[in-house]
């Protein structure tokens, strides 16, 4: 099989103890730094849910309609954006775990 990762001699050479192959290893290091992204990720997102009582689509649904305080409220606008980026940020880091885990 061809390797995936070119590592350097000196890498390679750190990782020799482990008894597995350094590219093994590089890629399961990366697959669980994915992993803790995503799950720091989840947790700001519950933190919002928690606070808003709502999914971040509901939480929209209900902004649209002024039901859950002005939109233009500093606090408000800020925790909006911040939850939706959180989302896309949420939604890149798992696409990107898939696309790690079929390397494999």
């Amino acid at each position: 099989m061809h390797s995936l990762i070119e590592l350097s001699p000196n890498l390679k050479g750190i990782f020799k103890e482990f008894g597995e192959k350094a590219e093994d290893i590089v890629m399961k290091a990366l697959s669980a730094g994915l992993r803790e992204l995503l799950r720091e990720c989840e947790e700001e997102i519950l933190e919002f849910e928690i606070k808003y009582g709502l999914s971040f689509e509901k939480f929209k649904e209900h902004l649209e309609k002024g039901n859950v305080g002005d939109f233009h409220s500093y606090p408000l606008e800020n925790d909006a954006m911040l939850w939706e980026d959180l989302e896309e940020e949420k939604r890149i880091r798992l696409e990107s775990l898939r696309k790690l885990e079929r390397l494999d």
